[in-house]
């Protein structure tokens, strides 16, 4: 067996560029500290549109932008509300751009109304508004449009909402959303909507977002439905819990000083500098050189390939390659913040790794049982019922067929004996025992 990396299953306040280890030094509460993090570095993403890096997996042939689906998951009044103090405070710059925006647009529409019938009516104004808190598709989709109109090329959006049920509160829109949201995590995938309807906006476009979405369990569960859970909704969406808090006394976060709010405001400008021209053009893309992450990635994918083929858990092999994909955007937002400096990489490895693992746990614990329980398992492949524990691990040294067969029926696995005989002596992890029939010893 190859040997493998150490987890990490700690990560240090030292581990972050200075303008991270504000918010992670913000709290003393262990989840809050992670969650507020991952949501500072999710508007952060959102915010360098013009960054992008190349994967270990997909190669100079799909460059990755940097975009992160974020849930914060907890019951109501536990203190979800945290996120839109980050949202509000990280996004400013945004948002202030958006407001001049949307003033244009309203401009317009008190001309076109005081126009009344006239044929003379003002011609609609190209805006790009980057921050969305409610939208139908056919909002988006022009919204997207306009972003080309006026400068060439996609932005990323910044979809925010303190509740999920508000942001899908209408009939049928759990799918429109969520059809999107599987689109906006990989850019070059493009939606278009082209229809005889006069209301309707015709347009084929790239939709890019990155999101933050305030959710209880029971909505997060009525949202990603069976559909979802099997279709590659869940696998895209880094999943943070904020912990049972019944009883606990609500989280604490410590005033940021004027020191903390101008490191802030540095780290805001030089990342709009990064995207906008003075002329209001875009700046060129900037590729990130994280090809010194390759062999990290790999080498926490084939750790998570190594446990697939002990447990035969389809949810885990579903999960971990885009809990990967995800830890390495974080990885090269971090990267970026440290000034892409050669020296910061031994931290920066030490969040990838601790970023797959949070990531790839959260979809395990919230929506492994589910998928397992979901999937059609062919008769050519296999399938496993989401264990912690793997039925190589609790087999003893020397076991027989028999026993193989015992076990994998007591944990319920779906996937046959031989199969799992087959697939441990190709990976040399046993040996048959010479002069016994049926009888195999693990190596490892």
């Amino acid at each position: 067996m190859k040997k493998s990396f150490v987890s990490v299953e700690h990560i240090l306040a030292s581990d972050f560029p200075p303008v991270l280890r504000i918010f992670w030094n913000q709290t003393e509460v262990p989840e809050f500290k992670v969650a507020n993090v991952l949501c500072v570095l999710t508007c952060l993403c959102a915010m360098s549109p013009r960054l992008r890096f190349v994967y270990f997996y997909d190669g100079k042939r799909k460059p990755h932008r940097l975009l992160i689906h974020c849930f914060v998951v907890a019951q109501s009044g536990d203190g979800k509300s945290f996120s839109d103090d980050v949202y509000n405070l990280t996004m400013a710059p945004v948002i202030e751009r958006d407001r001049k925006e949307e003033a244009k647009e309203l401009e317009w529409v008190e001309q076109k109304r005081m126009t009344g019938d006239s044929k003379d009516k003002p011609k609609e104004p190209v805006t790009v508004k980057i921050c969305l808190n409610k939208f139908t598709r056919n909002k988006i989709i022009k919204r997207a449009h306009m972003m080309i109109r006026k400068y060439g090329e996609p932005l990323t959006f910044m979809v925010f909402t303190n509740e999920l049920s508000t942001l899908v509160e209408r009939r049928g829109s759990f799918g429109d959303l969520r059809d999107i949201a599987k689109l906006a995590y990989d850019s070059g995938a493009l939606i278009s909507t082209d229809t005889n309807c006069d209301a309707s906006y015709n347009a084929t476009v790239d939709i890019c977002w990155c999101s933050i979405l305030n959710t209880t369990p029971r909505i997060l569960n009525r949202y990603m439905d069976k559909d979802a859970i099997e279709s590659g909704n869940v696998n895209r969406n880094v999943y943070i819990p904020l912990g049972d808090l019944l009883g606990d006394d609500s989280p604490m976060f410590k005033e940021l000083t004027d020191a903390d709010l101008e490191l802030i405001a540095e780290t805001q400008r030089k990342l709009m500098s990064e995207t906008y021209t003075e002329e209001d053009t875009l700046q060129p893309m900037h590729d990130v050189d994280m090809d010194w992450l390759f062999k990290d990635e790999k080498a926490w994918c084939d750790k998570q390939r190594e446990e697939v083929n002990k447990t035969g858990s389809y949810a885990h092999n579903s999960f971990y390659k885009r809990s990967s994909t995800s830890a390495a955007r974080l990885a090269t937002m971090v990267y970026h913040l440290w000034g892409e400096d050669p020296k910061k990489r031994a931290k920066v490895r030490r969040l990838y790794y601790f970023f797959a693992d949070y990531i790839l746990a959260g979809q395990m614990k919230l929506f492994g049982k589910k998928y397992e329980d979901l999937v059609e398992v062919i008769n050519y492949g296999d399938d496993d019922n989401t264990r912690s524990e793997s039925i190589y691990d609790c087999l003893p040294k020397r076991f027989s067929r028999q026993q193989l067969n015992a076990k994998r029926e007591e944990m319920k696995l779906v996937t046959e004996t031989r199969k799992f005989i087959f697939k441990w002596l190709k990976k040399k992890w046993i040996v048959k025992v010479e002069g016994e029939e049926d009888l195999y010893e693990k190596l490892f």
